[in-house]
């Protein structure tokens, strides 16, 4: 009689793909937070510089990396996690598309990931320069260290009870935005990114 072949069960994953060690050092840290084991937060290393980096080359690398997911994985959802930085109308149009066509989601910020940032402390009305940004985030208010050198280090001490603040912050903020929303500039979509990966209600 023929053995059959056990079923290896597949887990269901959602995978999170960052552009720089800052934002995988904030998802960690919602992880923690929101106690989710089936959150998986990935930094993929390109062979780049992060200052200019091209949203599309990490789309394309994102999908390189869930299709190589082990076989036991299986990617439920997919996320993508990158700022505008130098990135134009057009190369955010294409990235959109991109992510479309695989069923991946972007979590964007303009200008960068720290607008997100601040929005834990403060609300915010005006486009701010990334200089301007690290400025503000290393005061005595704020993180009080020079910023910049502290990316990618756990942001638990300082933001793990704020979330709700940024979230407040953002939705704000939505009143003045106009279409088409990648545009806005402040703009940043992480106030419901994080509800929906992590099913949350209170924050």
């Amino acid at each position: 009689m023929p053995r059959k072949s056990r079923k290896i069960p597949y887990k269901k994953i959602i995978a999170i793909y960052c552009e720089g060690e800052s934002e995988k050092a904030y998802f960690k840290m919602l992880k923690r937070k929101y106690h989710a084991a089936n959150v998986h937060v990935h930094s993929p290393k390109l062979v780049i510089t992060s200052v200019g980096l091209s949203g599309m080359s990490l789309l394309k690398k994102a999908f390189q990396k869930v299709q190589r997911l082990k076989s036991n994985e299986q990617a439920e959802r997919i996320y993508v996690v990158f700022d505008r930085d130098s990135l134009g109308p057009s190369e955010i149009a294409e990235c959109r598309r991109f992510a479309k066509q695989h069923n991946m989601s972007i979590i964007f910020s303009n200008v960068n990931l720290e607008i997100w940032i601040l929005m834990h402390f403060q609300s915010v009305r005006r486009p701010y320069t990334p200089t301007e940004l690290n400025s503000i985030l290393s005061g005595p208010a704020f993180f009080n260290t020079n910023y910049e050198r502290f990316k990618g280090k756990p942001y638990d001490d300082l933001l793990y009870d704020k979330v709700k603040t940024a979230k407040m912050n953002a939705d704000a903020l939505e009143n003045g935005y106009s279409e088409p929303l990648f545009l806005n500039d402040p703009f940043t979509n992480m106030n419901h990114a994080i509800q929906e990966i992590f099913d949350v209600a209170e924050f």
